[in-house]
């Protein structure tokens, strides 16, 4: 069973994607980018230093300022089959109460654990306006909503969530910290230097590409550096969730191979 397990993860590592010049985002229709349904996810990293180096900028469809600084990004491409419409994927996205069902692989505890103890879709940048899921019909081009999450390692954060596509055949949603993420009397991110960008695109007939990113920016703390499994483990988790796939399931994702 170890065996298979770490051919597994082998497999993982190897199905990673990567560039020299930095993640190349599916701004537009790009269907290359997805690894074919019902293969692993590929999955990279960069560090700020590599992001530097090539001049990277963030394109316009994340809606981050070009000039902005990353000291991590890390990137998840995959395909999944899925029958229904975009309304459906989007309802997942709005189910902001189902991250606290959404387990992710701890390496620092070697074991399945729960991403957040609680969390809520909000009616504004209050942790007191708890209110329902967000539908997808709130899920429109220029929405801009707020979110509330307790994260089982950093405790209760307020996020902002803003769509900036959304049609039948695909949506762009970004995601920042309204408040700073705190582990315990230390800030480990300061307002808006933890970043997501979600973009869901219909490839085909009962086939869906999803493309995530997760970012750190400047506002950083030297205590998130050399966590990259943890962004690997989260952002695959947020994943399957989004897909369907059973957040638990072995095996965990793999680091991705040096370049």
């Amino acid at each position: 069973m170890r065996g298979l397990l770490i051919a597994a993860l082998l497999l993982l590592a190897a199905g990673t994607q990567a560039s020299a010049s930095g993640p190349q985002l599916p701004c537009a229709a790009a269907p290359s980018v997805y690894p074919a349904a019902d293969a692993l996810p590929a999955i990279a990293i960069w560090h700020g230093d590599e992001l530097d180096r090539h001049k990277w900028q963030p394109p316009a469809c994340t809606g981050w300022p070009a000039a902005s600084r990353a000291k991590l990004i890390v990137t998840l491409a995959a395909s999944f089959r899925y029958a229904g419409s975009m309304d459906g994927l989007l309802a997942r996205v709005g189910a902001i109460s189902s991250l606290r069902d959404i387990h992710y692989w701890s390496v620092t505890d070697k074991k399945w654990g729960l991403l957040a103890y609680d969390a809520s879709a909000l009616s504004g940048p209050d942790a007191r306006s708890r209110r329902a899921d967000f539908a997808p019909t709130e899920l429109v081009k220029g929405a801009d909503l707020h979110y509330w999450e307790d994260d089982t390692r950093t405790g209760p954060t307020i996020y902002r969530l803003k769509v900036l596509e959304s049609s039948s055949e695909r949506a762009v949603i970004s995601s920042d910290n309204v408040t700073a993420v705190r582990r315990y009397f230390f800030t480990i991110f300061k307002p808006g230097a933890l970043q997501s960008l979600l973009i869901i695109q219909r490839l085909s007939p009962g086939v869906y590409g999803a493309y995530i990113v997760s970012r750190s920016g400047e506002g950083t703390s030297v205590l998130a550096s050399g966590h990259d499994d943890s962004y690997v483990s989260r952002t695959n988790a947020l994943y399957r969730a989004l897909a369907g796939i059973k957040t638990d399931l072995d095996p965990p994702a793999a680091m991705p191979a040096p370049r």
